[in-house]
C-alpha cells in the first residue's frame, strides 16, 4: 500500500473511531482487524503515532463493553 493510501485509510479510521456508537452494527473486532492490517505495513513515524492513537481510542471504546460483562450480581435478587 502506498504512503498516500495508508494516510487515507488512517484518516478514515480516525473519522470512524470518533463516531462509533456503543450499539454499532459492526463489532469492534472488525475495526481491530482493519487497524492490525495497517500495523503490518511499512509506516512513517507520523503514521505510527496516529495508529497508536487509534489503538488507544479503540481500547477506550472497548472499556464500556468489558465493564458491562464484569457487572456484579444484582443486589435486588439477593434481597428476595
Amino acid at each position: 500500500m502506498s504512503y498516500q493510501n495508508l494516510d487515507r485509510e488512517i484518516a478514515h479510521l480516525e473519522l470512524v473511531f470518533g463516531r462509533i456508537p456503543v450499539n454499532d452494527s459492526l463489532p469492534l473486532s472488525y475495526w481491530e482487524s482493519r487497524l492490525r492490517a495497517l500495523s503490518g505495513a511499512p509506516l512513517m513515524p507520523a503514521q505510527r503515532a496516529r495508529i497508536a492513537r487509534l489503538e488507544a481510542a479503540l481500547a477506550a471504546l472497548r472499556e464500556p463493553e468489558e465493564a458491562v460483562c464484569e457487572l456484579p450480581p444484582s443486589r435486588w435478587k439477593e434481597a428476595r
